[in-house]
């Protein structure tokens, strides 16, 4: 790279032998650089880099995908993410093939008419820098008429068409881009609802639908619907009329969460006399379930739930819901692995084992 310096002392980098190659991503760098006490502008350098992980702009996406999903950077036309234990890892298009297309997983020339907010045209634009629609810090570089090729700016600034170059974030007038899932999301993959823990997206035909799991919740991870106890999960769905009847709305009361043994909403007071409508959810502590008689997170034992009993729990072993407190839960990391019976003996909660004393649990009397 040789240095040249406009009459206009603008500094520029010259890139010799610049090429487009497939599956390399180009980067916009940009700094400032005083000479002589004066501010001489902002430079673009273009870097080479391969598969990276997600630099943290925003929340993680891939926190709704099941690993190994791939979809379209709703900030990049260019980028694809590859979901990894809910981590992003970013893949860039450049080249001839500079789109990533959602639906066929690759990288293309153009995107259909559907996609048509990613169209980029270097007609009568060589060598100039273009906005990436879909961001405020991506960017092409038609390298030719018919060659566009990829590349952003650091964090905290933005491209800037006008100028060709990455401003401060302050000094654009840019705003991030919203956009539709559906528009970076192949059609017939689930993904999470952050709504509620039963809850689910699905594009169908281009639609996004909401999809809800029955007596169970929706995993990210797997993409599929478990076991409650299976998912780490607070969005907990109300249930009917948690808070009461408009006849007769509950004040200031706890009430189960019906959805774990340690969970509860609290129903505030309303001033104009209706149930309360957003409810308070929170749990009790470790080896602690919500009692809604006594209003008050007490022994496990005491507690009749059929939710999972191991929740929460720190013994290997507790008493299961079954009548006759002759059966016992075993736990692993706060979840149910599987129920045992100890046959004619009863299961001592206490002593996380086997007696032949007779135990008569709230948890399990008949």
């Amino acid at each position: 790279m040789d240095w040249l310096i406009s009459s206009n002392l603008e500094l520029r980098w010259k890139v010799s032998g610049l090429r487009a190659a497939s599956g390399i991503d180009l980067t916009l760098l940009c700094f400032q650089i005083a000479e002589f006490g004066a501010i001489l502008g902002v430079v673009l350098v273009l870097l080479l880099h391969s598969l990276d992980v997600v630099n943290g702009r925003n929340e993680d996406i891939c926190r709704l995908f099941s690993n190994n999903t791939v979809i379209r950077d709703p900030e990049s036309c260019s980028q694809s993410i590859t979901c990894i234990d809910s981590v992003s890892y970013y893949s860039t298009c450049t080249g001839s093939t500079p789109f990533f297309d959602k639906d066929t997983g690759k990288c293309v020339k153009s995107l259909s008419t559907s996609t048509s907010s990613c169209s980029i045209s270097c007609a009568d634009r060589a060598k100039q820098f273009l906005a990436d629609p879909k961001s405020c810090y991506g960017y092409y570089y038609c390298a030719d008429e018919e060659t566009a090729m990829y590349g952003t700016c650091p964090s905290e600034t933005h491209f800037n068409a006008t100028t060709q170059m990455c401003s401060r974030q302050y000094e654009s007038d840019c705003t991030t881009s919203s956009f539709e899932y559906c528009s970076i999301v192949k059609n017939g993959v689930n993904f999470d609802n952050l709504q509620g823990c039963h809850m689910y997206h699905v594009c169908d035909k281009g639609v996004l639908k909401d999809k809800t799991c029955s007596n169970t919740y929706y995993q990210a991870s797997t993409g599929e619907c478990v076991s409650k106890a299976l998912v780490d999960c607070d969005a907990h769905p109300l249930p009917t009329n948690v808070c009461g009847k408009a006849s007769k709305p509950y004040e200031n009361k706890f009430v189960a969460d019906e959805a774990t043994c340690r969970g509860y909403f609290y129903c505030a007071k309303q001033k104009d006399g209706t149930p309360d409508a957003n409810p308070v959810w929170n749990q009790c502590p470790q080896d602690k379930f919500f009692d809604a008689s006594s209003q008050m997170c007490i022994t496990p034992s005491s507690v009749k739930c059929s939710h999972d009993r191991c929740d929460g729990r720190t013994a290997s072993f507790v008493v299961s819901a079954t009548k006759g407190c002759r059966n016992y839960l075993s736990c692993s990391d706060g979840i149910t692995v599987g129920e045992r019976s100890c046959g004619n003996y009863f299961f001592d909660d206490q002593l996380g084992a086997c007696t032949p004393s007779v135990q008569t649990y709230t948890a399990c009397k008949s």
